[in-house]
């Protein structure tokens, strides 16, 4: 592939304070169709935690990125015989479960509800297949105060940690938000740039 050019986006960390207003904004533009309701291309994720899709960042899992042999190298999840072995199913890929099942709120059982003792709830449903579900996880399922000490712990950035260094870092997140936004890079003109609040997107002029 001859790139020519590279269009690249900026997140000032230090700025950012984990509103997803530029995941929204993103989404809204982008994935805002049938089919895509599981998918979003900016995210603001809270460190330590597993992330969307869930581990994404645990090779070992998705087989992502380079293996050095020598003075070459080799893509881990790829190849001729790999590709030609795996050519309708990539086994890979994350699927449906490691992002999350979409749903969303019957609010017309609220307006439709009929006359009784008990409070109308909007049930939460399948965009899927319009079912009723019980919720299990969403692409932000551990943004709180830097995470939950369950998802934080299975972070595969603190594999390779002692357990005292381990329960150092959860204590100083306890302290401080510690955000990663993730973007895609397709846009020439984001939504998420023109909707984030705090100014901690921009474009590099070069």
């Amino acid at each position: 592939m001859d790139i020519r050019a590279q269009i690249s986006m900026v997140f000032h960390l230090d700025k950012c304070i984990g509103c997803h207003t530029c995941s929204v904004a993103c989404k809204n533009v982008w994935t805002d169709r049938r089919g895509a309701e599981y998918m979003w291309w900016n995210n603001v994720e809270t460190k330590p935690g597993t992330g969307y899709p869930t581990k994404w960042e645990d090779q070992e899992i998705y087989k992502g990125g380079w293996v050095k042999d020598g003075n070459s190298v080799s893509l881990k999840g790829a190849g001729k015989l790999k590709g030609l072995k795996n050519i309708f199913h990539n086994p890979n890929m994350p699927i449906l479960e490691d992002y999350y099942h979409p749903w969303a709120y019957r609010y017309g059982d609220l307006f439709t509800a009929p006359e009784g003792d008990d409070q109308p709830t909007a049930r939460a449903v399948s965009l899927i297949t319009g079912e009723p579900i019980d919720i299990k996880s969403g692409p932000n399922w551990d943004d709180d105060l830097s995470g939950t000490p369950d998802y934080a712990r299975n972070d595969v950035n603190f594999k390779n940690l002692t357990s005292a260094e381990q329960e150092a870092m959860f204590q100083l997140e306890k302290m401080t938000f510690m955000y990663l936004p993730r973007i895609c890079n397709h846009c020439l003109n984001p939504a998420c740039v023109g909707s984030c609040p705090s100014g901690a997107l921009y474009k590099r002029g070069e």
